[in-house]
């Protein structure tokens, strides 16, 4: 942090009873979509024995009359993209790992979602010791095997025999090895969404579904200023029922923001005037949910991508003040979150449409500065991490 942001910091007081009444912010993972740490008050999913009675434990509230914001924490990784199968394995898996042990054992009502069952896999073969600790976060509820999938893969051009076995072999392993099963399908990433897809989630089982792909830009009629929800072009609503061509339906968020955005500002609280790049007013968003469908909920992602890790400690860090309702110290007025990505300093993006890597040993506060630049066709540079540290880079030759 810069001595400029260090002298516009301000004090949120998240113990506010004004707060309460405005919205309630729930950190504890998917619900509804998917059910994480909610204990036995999700129907779409059973949690283990020994989560209920913990911290963590979730009574539903009553949103026909409670404003309430489910907040997701998740981290996006591309199992292979623009690297390799060993990469991932020896850098990115541990990272993902070990980042969220240290924020469970700081924050005690984060929770932490992470899909693709073939990930997993890779955890329990290469890292068995770390395998077993995301067991036991799983068994309390702080940790959600996520997206019902083996891997968050496209479902444009695969058949849909494949879509129903990558449920089927997903949620087996899950159940196989952890006692519970996802009941969503979890695609924030994927180009497009066939008009078929929710009779086959239906097909396989699968409940709910979530995306923030829609914001790239969609071709559908409908959205817009003039829109119910006043949701962007091309995106029917928020939270709400797909329904697919033979009427089967699942319920799908399709506005739930970036997956690798952070929280800046508070949530439960409306601004006279937009909080830096990609502020979201919330309470008055959830008053447009209920009166356009009579439930006053509505879904939040935060964390990082692409190479999985965890939200940044800031972010959570805030959050738990907001569901705690106590005071910490917020991030500037007018700071843009994804112009400092503390949560990935692998990468970022610039407006010159290049990549530019930022330094792999980097430690707040301080500014981050650029290292090197390279051509998008360029490999990205690593780096190594081991428990909740940055360490020396990797730099692999460009193709």
């Amino acid at each position: 942090m810069n001595k400029a942001v260090r002298r516009s910091t301000r004090t949120c007081d998240s113990g506010s009873p004004r707060i309460a009444a405005v919205l309630v912010v729930v950190a504890l993972g998917f619900f509804l979509l998917a059910g994480a740490g909610f204990a036995q008050s999700n129907p779409f999913v059973t949690q283990p024995e020994q989560s209920v009675g913990k911290p963590n434990a979730y009574v539903a509230p009553d949103l026909t009359k409670q404003r309430t914001l489910y907040v997701v924490g998740y981290a996006h990784l591309d199992t292979q993209w623009r690297w390799e199968f060993p990469q991932v394995i020896s850098e990115f898996l541990p990272k993902t790992m070990r980042l969220n042990f240290d924020l469970f054992e700081k924050y005690p009502h984060y929770i932490f979602n992470f899909s693709g069952a073939n990930r997993y896999r890779l955890m329990k073969e290469y890292f068995p010791a770390d395998y077993a600790k995301v067991k036991q976060y799983v068994a309390a509820g702080r940790w959600f095997p996520a997206g019902s999938s083996g891997e968050e893969g496209d479902v444009n051009s695969p058949s849909p025999e494949s879509i129903i076995r990558q449920v089927l072999y997903g949620n087996e392993y899950f159940r196989h090895d952890f006692g519970v099963a996802s009941a969503e399908y979890m695609l924030p990433d994927c180009f497009g969404f066939p008009a078929s897809l929710p009779s086959i989630m239906a097909a396989a089982g699968v409940k709910g579904f979530s995306t923030q792909k829609l914001t790239w830009g969609s071709a559908a009629p409908v959205g817009g200023p003039n829109s119910p929800e006043r949701t962007p072009a091309g995106i029917p609503f928020n939270v709400g029922v797909w329904e697919g061509l033979d009427g089967k339906s699942v319920l799908a968020a399709l506005n739930p923001q970036s997956y690798d955005g952070e929280i800046p500002y508070d949530l439960s609280k409306s601004s006279p005037t937009p909080i830096g790049e990609g502020y979201a007013d919330w309470p008055k968003r959830l008053e447009l949910d209920g009166q356009a469908t009579g439930l006053y909920a509505d879904y939040h992602y935060y964390g990082t991508g692409d190479t999985g890790g965890a939200p940044s400690e800031s972010s959570v860090k805030l959050l738990e003040a907001i569901v705690t309702k106590s005071p910490t110290v917020c991030p500037p007025r007018g700071w843009n979150p994804n112009s400092v990505r503390q949560s990935n300093p692998l990468r970022r993006r610039v407006q010159s449409s290049r990549w530019v890597m930022a330094p792999c040993r980097w430690s707040p506060p301080g500014p981050i500065k650029c290292s090197s630049t390279s051509s998008r066709a360029a490999r990205p540079r690593a780096c190594r991490v081991t428990r909740g540290t940055w360490s020396s880079p990797i730099t692999r030759p460009a193709p």
